[in-house]
C-alpha cells in the first residue's frame, strides 16, 4: 500500500458494508483509519470512498447501512484533510 500510494495521484478507499467488518476497520487502530492517514502522509490529496459488499445478507442493500457508514466516514475523511 505504501509504495503504491507514493506514486499515485488519487486513491480509492474500499470499505466493507458487512456488519462487523466496517466497525473493525473504523474503530481506533483499525486499518481503514490507518490507510487514510498513510495516504495523506504519502501525499495523496484525493481519496474516493467506495462502499463494497452491499449485497451481503447482513446488509441486503440497506440505505440505512450506507448512510451509517457515510455519516462516520465523511467527517473522518474531512478532518483528515
Amino acid at each position: 500500500m505504501i509504495s503504491g500510494a507514493a506514486q499515485a495521484d488519487i486513491g480509492v478507499l474500499v470499505i466493507s458494508a458487512h456488519k462487523g467488518e466496517f466497525e473493525t476497520g473504523y474503530e481506533k487502530g483499525g486499518q481503514t483509519c490507518e490507510h487514510v492517514q498513510l495516504a495523506k502522509t504519502m501525499g495523496l490529496s484525493k481519496l474516493f470512498m467506495v462502499v463494497n459488499k452491499m449485497d451481503d445478507p447482513t446488509v441486503n442493500w440497506s440505505k440505512e447501512r450506507y448512510d451509517e457508514i457515510e455519516s462516520k466516514m465523511v467527517p473522518f475523511l474531512s478532518s483528515s484533510g
